[in-house]
């Protein structure tokens, strides 16, 4: 069963690869102003979640099982 620091690095990692392909369709893709906005805004909502989860991962102890 994975550790709760486990879990975070896992969730991270997933939230990067999520970022990173909002990322390649925001530049690779026609879309129209509305469509770039809305993809801003769910790329600006993932990075606040990364960035929370960053967080936590930084209070739990390195050495946790």
């Amino acid at each position: 069963m994975p550790s709760e620091r486990e879990k975070l690095v896992r969730d991270i990692n997933g939230l990067k690869e999520s970022i990173s392909l909002a990322w390649m369709d925001m530049i690779s893709k026609p879309m129209t102003a509305a469509e770039r906005g809305e993809l801003r805004k769910s790329i600006d909502t993932l990075i606040k979640d990364l960035d929370s989860l960053r967080s936590k991962l930084d209070r739990v102890p390195k050495n946790q099982s």
